[in-house]
């Protein structure tokens, strides 16, 4: 494609400048997936994951759970309000002080097959607290 004009080449160079941070979008999105693998048994209410958030004085932050795609052999559901303690080897470094021993208050995600169901299922959602960005989550599950 030959460009004649000035302004055809603005509308080029926006073109491209869009679609380069159209893939960029789509890379970050990417990197920010994260993937787990869990087992539960057939018809068996199961704890797959405990969302939660906490600041630097080791005190629970609000934490929003959304469920993005349920499984296709059972069912999700998010419990708020749960709490846990955090383990040992929750890193001490960056924001969040040392919070190892912790209680936090989160929100737990679970999971049920239809009852006979053995195989794999999985589950996507997204994570939010504050101001930061949601994080997807996807976790697979080993169905016994």
């Amino acid at each position: 494609m030959l460009v004649e004009t000035g302004a055809e080449m603005r509308t080029l160079v926006v073109a491209l400048a869009c679609l380069i941070a159209s893939l960029l979008g789509a890379a970050l999105a990417l990197a920010q997936e994260l993937k787990l693998t869990r087992s539960a048994e057939s018809g068996v209410d199961t704890r797959i994951a405990h969302e939660r958030a906490w600041d630097r004085s080791c005190v629970s932050l609000p934490v929003t759970v959304s469920i993005t795609k349920n499984p296709v052999n059972g069912t999700a559901s998010v419990a708020p309000g749960i709490t846990s303690t955090l383990p040992a080897n929750t890193p001490a470094a960056g924001n969040t002080g040392s919070c190892a021993g912790k209680t936090i208050t989160g929100i737990t995600v679970r999971y049920k097959s239809k009852s006979g169901f053995h195989g794999t299922d999985s589950v996507s959602y997204t994570v939010a607290s504050g101001s930061q960005p949601a994080q997807a989550r996807v976790i697979v599950i080993n169905v016994k």
